[in-house]
């Protein structure tokens, strides 16, 4: 998916948020100086939410305000992009629009299910609206996203919706 006008955070400032936050969150459990262990030798990937700095911005301040606790994704945009689903135990660093590193999340759920049978907890968990709005901005946003990729949209096809915990965050 094209993201124009997103800012990719820099590696230095990953860095710095990663070392911090594997602290603040008490994941580095290894004992002694040479201990490493995987959950924390390497950084996770980062990324936003949404397709536009002012809706990755957003979507970011309702995680850092514990209003949003999920993201959907459309399960034919991971295919065709070769990307693995999330699993139980993933972590990610949610950056915003600005690329700034800004939580540290976990994949503590993962529901996958077509497109038309999302139930209104999803739309709760999300924090955007009521199911009815769901459907409507995370169809257009799925149509988006597939046409950049030279798909099409289909309501029968599977969305993946990760139910994450913010582990760690930090606000300016």
């Amino acid at each position: 998916m094209i993201m124009s006008d997103i800012v990719m955070p820099r590696d230095v400032d990953l860095e710095a948020f990663w070392i911090h936050a594997i602290n603040a969150a008490k994941l580095n459990l290894s004992q002694g100086f040479d201990a490493q262990d995987d959950l924390t030798s390497l950084r996770p990937s980062a990324f936003t939410l949404g397709d536009t700095r002012e809706l990755a911005n957003e979507l970011c301040e309702l995680v850092l305000l514990g209003k949003k606790r999920a993201t959907s994704s459309y399960e034919p945009s991971y295919r065709m992009e070769g990307v693995p689903l999330p699993t139980v135990g993933d972590l990610g660093i949610l950056c915003d629009g600005d690329g700034n590193p800004r939580a540290l999340l976990r994949t503590s759920e993962v529901e996958v299910v077509p497109f038309s049978m999302v139930g209104a907890h999803v739309a709760e968990a999300e924090g955007e609206g009521t199911l009815e709005e769901w459907r409507r901005d995370h169809r257009l946003f799925f149509e988006r996203e597939i046409s950049d990729l030279d798909g099409k949209f289909d309501p029968n096809e599977r969305v993946i919706t990760d139910f994450f915990e913010v582990l760690y965050s930090f606000s300016e």
